[in-house]
């Protein structure tokens, strides 16, 4: 069994740091008010002191009948009165052994019959109480009503605390200060005295609490040594045991002692929040109790006080209460624990086992096994299981003697199914035509550890088609199934990227047909589709013109749209068609002849500007294969006068008498809109004789040009 022993030091001052009696007692009184200081906790596996129990408990804070303010003094008369010394409360109570309140005694002050800070208390043989006040320094004698006899002190003492009386009635005082033990007879004459501050036999370190066995002999709790000393009751020197420490017959700042009839003397070990049980020559017999409120538990009990009839009275002073407990001896029960049923957490699962509902007179201690193998010693044992049903037999055996035997049952089950975490994401999206790479997952059981590599994958996923896919996971503990799905979305987020077919610019001769080759969308994940074109081109009518393709991917995806220029262009000239008139100017008698291009074009064609007419035709030039004035042809200029609109020419009708006629040639000029220009051309004759042979045309040597573009 762990104990929770809090360890309550008393911080006791030092003689030699004060000589002034005056000034430590108020130091003292601080120090209960506060009662335990310095708390150690220490958990150890000890035995359990079935022989010291618990029977009852009295008093809370106050200061009306029956309750206390710092209970530091314990003492029993032969009745089994008892009687507690208040440290804060200026009085002395008295009860019967079952806490009954009786009388009580004292005023505050000092003054004779008066308290400022009471600490040990006595009764004789006689009935007579004998109070300690380490304030005052004084020990005030009381007969059994509670009436003030006398004081001893406060000359010689130096806050005086534990007093005993022997059966001689004589008094034994715990002169604390000064570090040494003072004897008076009943009368409160000095006898003797012993004692000095140190650590060797028969010295003293603040002694406090005293006691007197049967045989007159002196037990003093040696606080600052840590130790019990004993004496007779000269004071000549026996024994002593204990050292500083949590452990049994250790100590940790002892302040009140008591001896029963029986031999046993019984410590408060103030500081570890227990009473420990020893034979008269210091053997450990047992201790009882731990740090806290309850039954059986104290704060910094300060001293205690055995009868006759095997009961113990200890100030529980922290608390403000006093606490019966009765040594009777007690036969071993072993109680192993209510039976368990602990989930598996491994190949072997951890388990405390408790005995400490076990109960026996003397040190317990325990053997824990499960069939032949033991597990381990102790009333607590953190011990390891496998998975199943185990027996565990619990031995307590007490050093008094006697033992007993008693089962526990603990399951080890596997109720809890396996968990599976999946890596990555959930869900998981996946680009359509991508590599997907199944993250997978872990699988851990309480009981199995580890089944990750137990995981069964069902499902599949497509990455190059859009969808929805499940992937499902699957372990076993060999109990219990567990399954997860991961959901996969393989979805299309990268728009297509479309391609004009053919080229782009495109150029289209006008009035011919017009194919749009198209454009191509490719998609990663859809593949190539066509492009959806709009807009119009015009063949007819030269120009720019745009056509724009779009597309969107099944998933919605709309491509960068892209656009095809295509030009219209007019690169063919029209065409002007004569009407075939030649006409011959006759006679030669150097007049003028007006010719209009009526005369000659019968008409204009253009197949892509359809407007163009006669009308259009313009004369660019007129030339002579004669020289304007040559020999014979009557000596005359400006032959040739084309109008100012070049819509006419004015010729003369001459030509060189020496020669073969004279031929005029005309030529007509049309533009189209997009600037294409056609020529034709006529010819007008003046023959060299009327009914002679054709001119002849012997190439231009007199040119004329039109003014008209």
């Amino acid at each position: 069994m762990k104990s929770r022993n809090m360890h309550h030091r008393l911080l006791l001052a030092n003689s030699n740091s004060r000589s002034d009696s005056s000034l430590f007692p108020a130091v003292r009184r601080k120090l209960i008010k506060t009662v335990a200081v310095a708390a150690i906790i220490a958990t150890c596996a000890v035995a359990v002191f079935a022989s010291i129990s618990f029977v009852l408990k009295w008093g809370t804070t106050g200061s009306a009948n029956g309750q206390f303010s710092t209970p530091r003094g314990m003492a029993v008369d032969s009745a089994g009165n008892v009687y507690v010394a208040e440290g804060n409360g200026n009085r002395f109570q008295k009860f019967d052994g079952n806490g009954n309140f009786l009388m009580k005694a004292g005023i505050p002050g000092d003054l004779p019959g008066g308290f400022v800070t009471p600490s040990g208390i006595a009764v004789d043989s006689a009935g007579n109480i004998y109070v300690t006040d380490d304030t005052t320094a004084r020990t005030s004698k009381f007969n059994a009503a509670g009436v003030f006899q006398y004081s001893i002190g406060p000359a010689n003492f130096l806050a005086p605390s534990g007093v005993a009386c022997d059966s001689a009635n004589n008094v034994y005082i715990s002169d604390t200060n000064n570090h040494r033990i003072r004897k008076y007879d009943s009368t409160g004459t000095f006898l003797t005295q012993w004692g000095s501050n140190g650590a060797a036999n028969g010295q003293f370190n603040l002694p406090g609490g005293l006691a007197i066995d049967a045989a007159d002999n002196v037990y003093v709790a040696d606080t600052g040594n840590n130790r019990i000393q004993k004496f007779d009751s000269s004071g000549t020197y026996l024994t002593q045991w204990g050292t500083a420490g949590s452990g049994n017959g250790q100590f940790s700042s002892p302040s009140g002692v008591s001896a029963d009839t029986t031999g046993n003397v019984f410590v408060a070990d103030s500081g570890n929040n227990r009473i420990q049980s020893f034979s008269s020559t210091g053997t450990f017999n047992e201790a009882f109790g731990t740090a806290g409120t309850g039954d059986g538990e104290f704060s910094g009990p300060q001293d205690l006080a055995a009868d006759a009839f095997g009961n113990i009275f200890v100030a529980d002073t922290g608390s403000d209460r006093v606490q019966k407990l009765s040594t009777a001896a007690a036969p071993v029960v072993a109680n192993a624990g209510t039976d368990q049923t602990v989930e598996c957490a491994g190949a072997s699962t951890s388990v405390t086992l408790d005995g400490t509902a076990s109960t026996g007179s003397g040190t317990l201690s325990y053997t824990w096994k499960e069939g032949a193998t033991t597990l381990g010693t102790g009333a607590t044992l953190m011990t390891s299981l496998s998975l199943g049903t185990h027996t565990i037999t619990l031995t307590v055996t007490s050093s008094g003697g006697g033992s007993d035997d008693d089962d526990v049952l603990i399951t080890i089950v596997d109720t809890m199914a396996p968990a599976i975490t999946l890596n990555g994401a959930n869900p998981l999206t996946v680009e359509c035509h991508t590599t997907f790479v199944d993250p997978g997952a872990s699988a851990n059981d309480g009981c199995a550890g580890d089944l990750t590599s137990s995981i069964t994958v069902s499902g599949s996923v497509n990455s190059n088609v859009v969808g929805s896919y499940t992937l499902a996971y699957t372990v076993s503990d060999g109990s219990h199934t567990t399954s997860t799905t991961r959901t996969v979305n393989v979805v299309d987020t990268i728009p297509p990227v479309i391609t004009v077919n053919g080229a782009n610019p495109m150029t289209v001769e006008c009035h011919t047909s017009f194919t749009d080759p198209g454009a191509t969308a490719s998609d990663d994940c859809a593949g190539s589709f066509p492009a959806t074109a709009s807009g119009s081109v015009n063949v007819n009518v030269p120009g720019t013109y745009t056509i724009t393709y779009n597309a969107s991917d099944p998933s919605g995806n709309p491509a960068v749209p892209v656009t095809r220029t295509v030009n219209v262009v007019d690169t063919t000239a029209p065409v002007i068609n004569l009407n075939g008139f030649m006409p011959a100017m006759w006679p030669p008698n150097h007049e003028y002849q007006t010719f209009s291009v009526t005369d000659f074009v019968a008409s204009v064609t253009d197949s892509c500007n359809t407007s163009l007419n006669v009308s259009s035709v313009v004369i660019s030039q007129v030339t002579s294969d004669e020289l304007e004035n040559s020999a014979g042809d009557g000596n005359t200029l400006n032959d040739i006068i084309i109008a100012a609109n070049c819509k006419s020419v004015q010729l003369r009708s001459e030509r060189d008498g020496g020669g073969d006629g004279r031929v005029y040639t005309i030529t007509f000029k049309v533009t189209d809109a997009s600037g294409n220009v056609a020529t034709a051309t006529a010819r007008v004759v003046v023959p060299h004789s009327q009914n002679g042979d054709p001119a002849v045309d012997s190439g231009p040597h007199y040119v004329v040009n039109g003014s008209c573009p």
